[in-house]
């Protein structure tokens, strides 16, 4: 079983390491022991940013020091950071940070640089792993699904159960959806201290004029939404109902409880795109819709 959060924790040690070296995804690839189209496609959707931007990025932060405490040609300074050609970091070096190195050796100018990643922002679980949230306006859509309630002490697998027969044998009875990929699972968490959840095995849909006998509908409203990417080296059907429960603690204790914000309705959902998934890996979004405390 491959453990994502020592891959990444590997491969951006190696960066740190070598940030004086030339070296390419392959590098750092064979280095952590994962193919470089996994290696890209986990940092990235984690990230937002390739892997070998964020190398980049990471050097040019670095030579800043350089740069602005001591007297090295700026030729020099390319070289030592791997550059081929003085050119090369100087236009690098600008379009990142919008100023040429003359420019901030010489000038009291202040910029947004990029440190290293956090290895304890990672959140690992399995061989799957989670990074800082990003946030997102959701506007108001319609989903249609079977509605399922489940107890606290129902086991790991009943969610991913429900999930699977409805987008394997139920969803195609849905003649509106929008994106026959998409995969939403919707979960109604207000009795959650009752001891249940309802759970939705859903689809997005134009509207909720046509429902399936033994379906539902649900407008979703207009939000403003906390979204975690969970990321793992597994097709989505092996994803467990624990896996989640474990990131929603993370999400609960480490974000939300110190971010300003709280939960503006006791409902989250999962998004998952199959068609940017295979069999050795998977994508996952949760969206909980927030609020700023004093509002």
């Amino acid at each position: 079983m491959l453990n994502t959060k020592e891959i990444l924790e590997t491969s951006l040690s190696f960066i740190e390491n070598n940030i004086y070296s030339k070296f390419s995804l392959d590098d750092i690839a064979k280095y952590s022991g994962v193919s470089k189209y996994h290696l890209h496609r986990i940092f990235k959707s984690l990230t937002g940013e390739a892997l070998m931007d964020y190398v980049q990025a990471r050097k040019l932060t670095s030579s800043i020091d350089k740069l602005v405490s001591t007297n090295m040609r700026i030729i020099d300074i390319a070289m030592e950071y791997g550059f081929d050609h003085e050119q090369s970091y100087i236009r690098a070096f600008r379009k990142k940070f919008g100023y040429t190195p003359k420019k901030v050796r010489s000038e009291n100018i202040s910029m947004e640089i990029v440190e290293r990643i956090n290895i304890n922002d990672l959140k690992a679980i399995n061989n799957s792993v989670t990074y800082k949230p990003f946030y997102a306006f959701k506007q108001q859509f319609n989903i249609i699904g079977v509605k399922h309630t489940i107890l606290s002490k129902s086991g790991d697998d009943i969610a991913n159960i429900h999930g699977r027969d409805f987008f394997y044998n139920n969803k195609k009875k849905i003649s509106n959806q929008i994106d026959s990929e998409v995969y939403i699972g919707y979960t109604d968490w207000k009795n959650y201290t009752e001891g249940y959840i309802n759970y939705i095995p859903s689809v997005q849909v134009t509207d909720l004029n046509s429902i399936p006998e033994g379906m539902i509908g649900i407008t979703i409203p207009a939000h403003k939404y906390v979204i975690f990417r969970f990321v793992g080296f597994f097709h989505p059907d092996e994803i467990k109902g624990r896996q989640v429960g474990r990131l929603l603690v993370h999400l609960y204790r480490r974000w939300i409880t110190n971010s300003g914000f709280k939960s503006a309705e006791p409902f989250r959902f999962e998004y998952v795109n199959i068609s940017r998934s295979n069999d050795n890996y998977c994508e996952m979004d949760i969206y909980q819709p927030i609020k700023w405390l004093d509002e």
